[in-house]
């Protein structure tokens, strides 16, 4: 391959990759913002629905913060450290392109695509079920008299009751339990980069380190996904449900998603020393 149609194959990828993102992103907004979710109505007597208010232990920026920074990081100094030293550079229109830069692009390419696919996944289930949260009587206040028997024993449609509290916290979000999205974004972020620190921290003596450092980030996820239990922003089942979905996303991304470059293996080639056979006269006899 020459080195203009290598330069365009470069090109190519990089503005595959981008439209692909860009396509996800719009999807991402459409769902979020554009699409209204399911109104789904309640019994009188569900006390999964009686919870109190409460904010974030896990707020959605910090969440993003570090679902995001911390294996972005990871990526680029794990790359640049396997990589550094490696001799296969690519240039794309006269400008060198290192392998450690490479490495770093297809990986977090291939993690950067999950992150949409994850947050895809949680807004269509979300906006499709439309299940109250916990908290939903204390942040609604329905306009029914629950006391009232009209109201026992039946299943209180969307268009029959309307919200009468005043609480900021009162927007459509009190409808989107199902799935868990904290524990979906939490679950894809920290195995998915557990799963590349155990595959790419190779070098000697980062046994114990990289163990340790891939706990601790499934240990986040599992923190952020219990505390959304404890918080009453979502039912168990809607935590089970994000963080199986999310450790799913993160396996198939990884092993069927993922590119990582590796090091080109520079074979010493073995002498080639002439061996003088000796026949001796006396042995064919």
């Amino acid at each position: 391959m020459s080195k203009s149609d290598a330069s365009i194959h470069v090109l190519r990828k990089v503005v595959v990759d981008t439209f692909l993102l860009a396509g996800l992103a719009t999807c991402i907004f459409i769902t979020d913002f554009l699409w209204m979710p399911f109104k789904r109505g309640f019994f009188c007597g569900d006390e999964t629905l009686m919870f109190p208010f409460k904010e974030d232990t896990v707020t959605s920026f910090m969440l993003r913060l570090v679902g995001l920074g911390l294996p972005i990081m990871c990526i680029i100094i794990c790359e640049w450290v396997y990589l550094r030293k490696e001799q296969d550079d690519q240039h794309c229109f006269g400008i060198r392109v290192p392998a450690w830069l490479r490495g770093a692009y297809c990986t977090l390419v291939s993690f950067g695509l999950g992150v949409c696919f994850i947050e895809l996944t949680a807004n269509v289930a979300k906006n499709t079920i439309g299940r109250p949260r916990p908290h939903f009587f204390d942040l609604c206040k329905p306009s029914v008299d629950c006391s009232s028997p009209e109201w026992q024993h039946r299943y209180i449609q969307a268009h029959e009751y309307h919200c009468t509290s005043q609480h900021p916290g009162l927007t459509k979000n009190m409808r989107m339990s199902f799935l868990s999205g904290h524990s979906a974004w939490a679950a894809y972020t920290m195995v998915y980069l557990a799963l590349y620190l155990e595959n790419r921290m190779v070098w000697r003596g980062s046994r114990v380190l990289r163990h340790t450092l891939s706990f601790g980030a499934v240990m986040l996820s599992w923190f952020t996904a219990l505390s959304r239990v404890s918080d009453y922003k979502h039912h168990w089942s809607d935590v089970l449900a994000g963080y199986g979905i999310g450790l799913a996303f993160a396996v198939l991304v990884w092993f069927w998603g993922t590119d990582l470059i590796q090091k080109k293996k520079n074979h010493t080639p073995l002498p080639q020393n002439d061996v003088a056979l000796t026949i001796h006269p006396e042995t064919l006899h």
